[in-house]
């Protein structure tokens, strides 16, 4: 009835892959992108806060 190929064809992998990364941007990418941005300003913090008191 369903009958696979034996090899995957180049052209599938690639559309396969854009379609994950596409969606893994559009469900990741906003909680990613406040996580870094809330890691960066409690880096610079510490940064500052250890940098002036030595």
């Amino acid at each position: 009835m369903f009958r696979r190929n034996r090899f995957l064809t180049f052209p599938t992998v690639i559309g396969a892959v854009l379609i994950g990364v596409v969606s893994g941007k559009a469900i990741f990418g906003p909680p990613l992108e406040g996580y870094w941005r809330k890691k960066l300003e409690e880096e610079a913090a510490a940064k500052e806060n250890g940098g002036t008191s030595t």
